[in-house]
């Protein structure tokens, strides 16, 4: 082939890679904020809680980890991962990247000691196989993969956790034969119990049975409370247990759905995608056959209640389950999420959003006002009754921010006027004894504006604030919020300071160190979103930022940010750069992923007039991308209205081009 051929094939290959657009993108819009004011308490608040943060966290890891990254001490594998599940989450709010590395390091040492090497045995301490539980509930599961989900948001580009994403999802795609957890035909996982070793045909029911998370109602009709101490009615009742409910697919496994849509974001491949929807359309299928109610029991056959006469109750961690609701309900917001972020159809909310209704087409109303649905359901009927959780509905509203959604988070405060909450008194205490009170008795009101939840597993407790910020009665929240985690930041090192028990002592009697890094204020004044639900869940923020100097995710040093607004087609961003010296630069974002399309921007401009005195004028650019570019001179503020087109973009992990 002659100079000229080769010439003229490789101008050839540019105008093509110039047609789809791999040579050159299309150029982010920038917007340079001119106004300068002083700076509100909140965005002071926010950068003062990530530096006190940062040094809490200096302390923490010296103590409690090894050179390597592991942990000093043993403990389960979820346990162990929880110690740092939120660093990743820590840096891309805008913290040192040594928190990124060493929650990079502690994934990878966890995950080393807690897998078995001869002549290691695989016991509670080492529960890992190919750097995956080997079996185990898929909430728990859910737990300890958070972290690996976390990591990422930093750095989605690392070719072992890439190859990891991949591995783990296809436990579950049986691209793994020593782990057949799925049944293509039937669409439906295995058992209660799954992992890198497969689906498990026996688990332990002196637990699952004694704590009240499943029951064998009508098989066995009343169960003898000794029963675990006769050997052979315990035998016996083993047996039983196993053919009711660990061989069948229960509403937890929708938590998987998280794992296999982390590998899509990662990879893009469809074989990912469209694992989600069919999982989720099949369990959608089985609540319409089931008269619109959640069966939490399939059969291997895909009939509900197969093993229970047809009963669609009494599975593992369901209707009957002492936190069944809390455990389903997080599984199935995880799936609807998942589902319309890779679809795109709103039609998956509908997962979730039937069964709320199913709760509150059920709510009572008590003397005072309360309003109190059903937590379980038992031979009795519906029991239990509590006030509503706001994590799910709240989770809903953001992924959908229509007005009927929003509408139901309304009505609920309405009737919602006192304490205990749905985990708090006798609920919120881990007993043998699983039987619930009768009859609601309300405490002290609750005051949705007030409650400023210390810690950052929440359950959904810091959402009643958050979401009386949006609807304009609560302005004080974005600076509470802070100054709640900067609060609980300093109780957990005191606790730390003055513990006196040496490091193995304090792991050997279960007492897992408390994470001083505490990141929902952060993330939800920082990205307008709700806490990340905690098992499985993704994270659901309106808007991300990238440092386009560090070349890093995160805000840039000196900048805080707010979502002062969130509507279905547009959200409000507050920037503030409290360098009197440096001018900062960053990418905005549409979405946690890049779902979201950005239409246009609408911000003022200030001019200086002749007289030495400023006047401002409204400005709107088009923007039609998920990225914008804001370029922050010192000490400047910029208030920047974004539209916004929700779910129309596929989405990945990838970060915006920061050459």
């Amino acid at each position: 082939m002659t100079y000229i051929q080769n010439l003229s094939i490789a101008i050839l290959g540019l105008f093509f890679l110039k047609s789809y657009g791999q040579v050159e993108r299309e150029p982010i819009p920038v917007i340079e904020a001119n106004t300068i004011e002083s700076p509100p308490d909140w965005a002071i608040m926010q950068r003062k809680l990530v530096k006190a943060m940062e040094e809490a966290g200096d302390f923490y890891w010296d103590r409690f980890t090894h050179e390597g990254g592991s942990t000093i001490g043993e403990g389960p594998y979820d346990d162990l991962y929880e110690m740092f599940y939120n660093w990743p989450d820590f840096y891309i709010v805008g913290a040192h990247q040594r928190f990124y590395k060493r929650a990079l390091a502690a994934y990878n040492g966890i995950t080393r000691t807690n897998t078995p090497y001869p002549p290691d045995k695989g016991d509670y301490h080492h529960r890992l196989y190919k750097e995956f539980p080997t079996h185990d509930d898929f909430f728990h599961i859910s737990e300890g993969m958070t972290l690996f989900y976390n990591l990422a948001l930093g750095n989605p580009s690392i070719p072992e956790n890439v190859a990891r994403a991949k591995r783990f999802a296809g436990f579950y795609l049986n691209e793994d034969p020593e782990a057949p957890n799925f049944d293509a035909e039937h669409t439906l996982v295995k058992s209660i119990f799954t992992g890198s070793k497969g689906p498990l045909a026996t688990s332990s029911a002196v637990y699952n049975l004694r704590y009240g998370h499943a029951s064998l109602y009508p098989i066995v009709k009343d169960l003898d409370p000794d029963w675990h101490e006769n050997p052979a009615r315990a035998s016996e009742i083993q047996r039983l247990y196993d053919s009711i409910t660990t061989r069948t697919d229960v509403p937890v496994n929708l938590g998987i759905t998280g794992l296999i849509t982390n590998a899509y974001l990662y990879t893009g491949e469809e074989k990912y995608k469209k694992w989600v929807l069919d999982y989720v359309d099949t369990w959608m299928q089985r609540i319409e056959r089931n008269d619109g109610i959640l069966p939490d029991n399939v059969g291997l056959d895909g009939k509900i209640g197969q093993y229970r006469d047809g009963q669609w109750w009494g599975g593992l961690y369901g209707w009957y389950g002492r936190y069944g609701v809390m455990m389903m309900y997080a599984s199935m917001s995880v799936a609807s999420e998942c589902a319309y972020l890779v679809s795109g159809d709103e039609k998956y909310l509908g997962l979730v959003r039937s069964q709320i209704d199913q709760l509150l087409k059920r709510a009572q109303t008590t003397k005072e006002g309360q309003t109190l649905v059903p937590y379980r359901r038992n031979k009795k009927g519906w029991h239990s009754y509590r006030p509503m959780m706001i994590r799910d509905m709240v989770h809903l509203w953001h992924a959908s921010m229509n007005d009927a959604d929003r509408h139901r988070i309304e009505q609920m405060h309405k009737g919602h006027k006192f304490r205990p909450l749905n985990m708090e008194g006798l609920w919120g205490k881990n007993t043998l004894d699983h039987l619930d009170k009768e009859k609601y008795e309300p405490g002290e009101p609750f005051d949705w504006s007030r409650e400023m939840v210390q810690g950052d597993r929440t359950m959904g407790k810091s959402e009643y604030a958050r979401f009386m910020f949006y609807t304009g009665e609560n302005p004080d929240w974005p600076l509470e919020a802070l100054k709640a985690d900067f609060q609980e930041m300093t109780n957990r090192m005191e606790l730390m300071r003055n513990d006196t028990r040496k490091i193995s002592e304090i792991t050997g009697d279960d007492t897992y160190p408390n994470n001083p890094i505490l990141i929902k204020a952060l993330q939800q004044t920082t990205m307008g979103t709700p806490q990340t639900i905690y098992f499985g869940g993704l994270l659901r923020a309106t808007v991300r930022y990238f440092d386009v100097d560090r070349k890093r995710p995160g805000l840039p040093e000196d900048v805080s940010a707010l979502i002062e607004k969130l509507e279905k087609n547009k959200s409000t961003v507050h920037l503030i750069n409290l360098s009197p010296v440096h001018k900062r630069r960053l990418f905005i974002q549409a979405g946690a992923f890049g779902e979201h399309q950005f239409t246009d921007v609408v911000f003022s401009k200030a001019t200086k007039n002749d007289d030495g005195t400023f006047s401002t004028e409204g400005r709107k650019q088009s923007i039609n991308g998920k990225y914008v570019e804001v370029v922050m001179p010192p000490a400047s503020s910029i208030q920047l209205h974004l539209g916004m087109q929700r779910f129309v973009n596929k989405p990945s992990y990838d970060f915006p081009p920061m050459e």
